[in-house]
């Protein structure tokens, strides 16, 4: 399987119908609603402070009835967005990954029984059996949360970046080069992590398999006095899992310090906004939300 790592993404939805297609293309547009609550949300946020913040104004309950309405709108719409992208991914995820199990079974059981005894070092008893699970839970996980939070993600990152320059170009532009600060560190560490990850995940697999296999052939292992033999090849391989584990959480610390970067952006624009506002007389709300935005689209 190594050999096709470059195999393209889509090849993933192989198993899909027509229903599932339909699903993937409601999922997808649920998704992309669910991203814009932020942007929606923040651009109401800068509404609302340029209505309060300009001179004489007064605090209404007229004012406050029609961003409450506005605000309960977005609420509906990106709740309803939210529920469709659950329920759909969801539900193609259980689906394909149902057809997948099928089928990876029907390989299985085609080959040749002799091959699963005579090649110890490629493919084991345990290797095959916790395969059909682990690897179709990996696929369904894809499916069913990592995609759609994707395609979320991005939304709200595209969503976030033109918001920003609608409300003040002034300000959003000086900060995008900051984005950099917070995505790099985000990008490296994570493809670290992610590294590290498979590594654990490989190591937790042979542990399980040897232990799934001793427990499934307990008394060919007593018979044969394996007890001793069983349990230093599993504890090898805890141990080499550890070892993927601690420098895993070191990668983990190194991402989430990295986000302290954030509090020197925030001082930059926090300057660059009292600027705007006091010499160029932009609004205040316009100033700050669109900072904002540009530097949650980078978060």
């Amino acid at each position: 399987m190594r050999g096709q790592e470059s195999t393209s993404l889509f090849k993933i939805f192989k198993f899909a119908d027509g229903v599932d297609k339909l699903l993937v293309v409601l999922g997808t547009i649920g998704a992309m609603g669910d991203g814009m609550m932020t942007p929606l949300n923040f651009s109401i946020m800068s509404a609302i402070f340029n209505s309060y913040g300009k001179d004489g104004a007064l605090l209404s309950h007229d004012v406050v009835d029609k961003y409450a309405l506005r605000l309960l709108y977005v609420a509906i719409g990106v709740g309803l967005s939210a529920f469709i992208e659950g329920w759909c991914w969801t539900r193609t995820a259980e689906r394909q990954i149902s057809r997948l199990r099928k089928e990876y079974l029907n390989s299985i059981l085609r080959q040749d029984v002799g091959f699963f005894d005579t090649n110890e070092s490629t493919s084991t008893t345990y290797d095959v059996v916790t395969a059909i699970t682990a690897d179709s839970l990996i696929i369904q996980d894809v499916l069913s949360d990592k995609i759609p939070n994707f395609i979320a993600n991005m939304t709200t990152f595209i969503a976030c970046l033109v918001t920003g320059f609608m409300l003040s170009w002034r300000m959003a532009l000086p900060s995008v080069p900051f984005m950099l600060f917070i995505i790099v560190p985000g990008v490296v560490f994570g493809k670290l992590m992610i590294d590290q990850a498979v590594n654990v995940k490989e190591a937790y697999g042979v542990a399980g398999g040897i232990v799934e296999q001793a427990v499934s052939s307990v008394r060919t292992v007593v018979s044969y006095v394996g007890e001793h033999r069983t349990l230093k090849k599993c504890s090898q391989a805890l141990e080499l899992s550890m070892k993927f584990g601690i420098k895993q959480g070191l990668m983990k610390g190194f991402a989430i310090g990295s986000i302290g970067v954030l509090y020197a952006v925030w001082a930059f624009v926090g300057w660059m906004g009292s600027v705007l506002v006091t010499e160029r007389g932009d609004h205040g709300g316009s100033v700050f939300i669109a900072g904002l935005m540009v530097l949650w689209g980078a978060l």
